[in-house]
């Protein structure tokens, strides 16, 4: 197993173990830094992961990264709403 695949590999485990920094509660759908740093981190493993195909053109992993990070930008921005209502 190449080492490259290890070390993504493991941010990809770190980053599921800091996305637990997201919660739900009765008022609603709630971040902090942290989740977005393992969101952040999650981001990176894939791409890592899938660099290859990404330098291909592989389409499906380029919709699938677009998809991902799209998301990320609406939940970064709906917490700084949050924060700015509060």
């Amino acid at each position: 197993m190449k080492k490259r695949n290890i070390v993504f590999g493991l941010l990809f485990a770190i980053s599921l173990f800091l996305i637990g920094g997201f919660s739900l509660d009765r008022f609603g759908f709630h971040s902090d830094l942290i989740g977005i740093i393992g969101t952040l981190l999650l981001i990176v493993a894939y791409l890592g992961l899938n660099w290859a195909k990404l330098k291909s053109g592989d389409h499906r992993t380029r919709v699938t990264t677009t998809w991902v990070i799209g998301l990320l930008i609406i939940v970064i921005i709906l917490n700084i709403i949050e924060v700015a209502l509060a």
